[in-house]
């Protein structure tokens, strides 16, 4: 059975993951040889038991302590994403500090800064494209300027996040997906390594030099851990933030009255970008695999089997979450922070914090500075979805306004 949406469903596939909760919660997929999870509980089950569900890459134990660990294909190396304990705490422990809540608040002014410059490119327009003009520029912003990378070559961090979102689509076994995949990882590593040498001969106050710098089990990270690192922090550090604020303004427009709420009351920014984590999740599935055999709901899974949690459908888990299907940015907050739109157990998103600051202050300067907010296009059924089954968004957001405070001050 097939546990994929439909493409044309994509961007609405909502109905298709509560026939799934129903009739097939935990399903098997003979074609993509691959388990499919629909229900929350089962979900959490597999995010929160890193023993049998495990996220590394290989059987071998996650670590890259030997040559021929080092030399492996880029795409099969151990990394923050692909990794179980104890090497994932001690991944986890190099970067962690970087972003946690009290460092990530110091940010505010300056990402609320920068969303003002943003706007004042098109405001006087009276329209823009959300995703080109903000969604997108915004947390890359961010997370170069953290790394130590030129803003300039954005574009080219463009090019490689867009052949992220844009890869696996519904046959998870493609084989173009994986050559286009390894061919950006060659090129992300060629492009990190110089900066690397840079950073050995100059170091500065960025993440890159604090990675050269770190030690891990009383040694300094490998070359390979942190061009991996790199890559992780670069694609993770924004592709999931951009699909938020996306899909944060997408539902706020096919949901007029709770955006006449939140004009009316901008307290509800925070459940407002809780909602749409639930609701429109970035994230919407993440795989595993099964580390020994074990038994799921009364289905016998195989060890070496993969399986997807689909968090999308956790997420509209009728037996969680009241009235799942509505847009409801008034949910109590116990339901707000159920939400696994970030992931559960040791993989928890680490840059929550920073993706939560960015989509509120970018949602609060937008409700600031522009009236009349509506779709630039015939009807939002135009609107395209990113073709990754991984990732929930939109390619495009096409938006019309009228100018409010041409320039905002703090």
């Amino acid at each position: 059975m097939n546990i994929f949406p439909p493409r044309n469903q994509r961007l609405y596939p909502f109905d298709f993951y509560s026939r799934m909760r129903g009739i097939k919660p935990i399903v098997y997929d003979e074609h993509n040889n691959i388990w499919g999870v629909f229900r929350y509980g089962d979900v959490q089950t597999i995010l929160g038991d890193y023993t049998t569900f495990s996220s590394a890459p290989q059987t071998s134990d996650s670590t890259i302590s030997s040559s021929n660990d080092r030399d492996a294909a880029p795409y099969q190396r151990p990394s923050l994403l692909q990794s179980d304990p104890p090497y994932h705490r001690t991944l986890r422990g190099v970067i962690a500090s970087a972003f946690t809540p009290i460092i990530v608040a110091k940010l505010e002014a300056h990402i609320e800064n920068i969303a003002n410059e943003m706007l004042n490119e098109v405001i006087l327009r009276g329209k823009m494209d959300l995703i080109c003009d903000v969604a997108y520029p915004l947390p890359v912003t961010i997370i170069a300027e953290l790394l130590g990378v030129p803003i300039d070559d954005r574009n080219l961090f463009r090019g490689w996040a867009d052949m992220i979102v844009s890869s696996t689509g519904s046959d998870i076994t493609d084989e173009q997906d994986t050559k286009n995949i390894a061919k950006m990882i060659n090129e992300m590593d060629s492009y990190f390594s110089g900066i690397l040498e840079e950073r050995h001969r100059s170091p500065r106050e960025d993440l890159i030099t604090n990675l050269v710098k770190a030690q891990a089990e009383g040694r300094h990270l490998f070359r390979e851990e942190i061009l991996t690192f790199c890559r992780l922090l670069l694609l993770a550090g924004h592709v999931t933030t951009v699909n938020l604020i996306g899909n944060t303004i997408l539902s706020l427009l096919q949901n007029q009255t709770e955006f006449r709420l939140l004009q009316n009351n901008h307290n509800l920014i925070p459940s407002t970008i809780e909602e749409t984590l639930r609701y429109r999740s970035p994230v919407q599935a993440v795989i595993r695999i099964v580390s020994k055999d074990t038994n799921l709901r009364g289905q016998k899974i195989q060890s070496g089997q993969r399986i997807i949690a689909w968090l999308g459908s956790a997420n509209h888990d009728e037996s969680v979450f009241a009235n799942p299907e509505r847009f409801d940015i008034t949910r109590s907050n116990s339901q707000h922070h159920a939400h696994v739109g970030f992931g559960h157990g040791i993989h928890f998103c680490l840059g929550a914090p920073l993706a939560r600051l960015e989509g509120q202050v970018v949602l609060r300067v937008i409700l600031q500075r522009l009236q009349d907010l509506n779709f630039d296009i015939d009807g939002n059924e135009n609107l395209i979805p990113l073709q990754s089954v991984f990732f929930h968004g939109v390619a495009h957001l096409p938006l019309t306004f009228r100018p409010g405070r041409l320039k905002l001050e703090r």
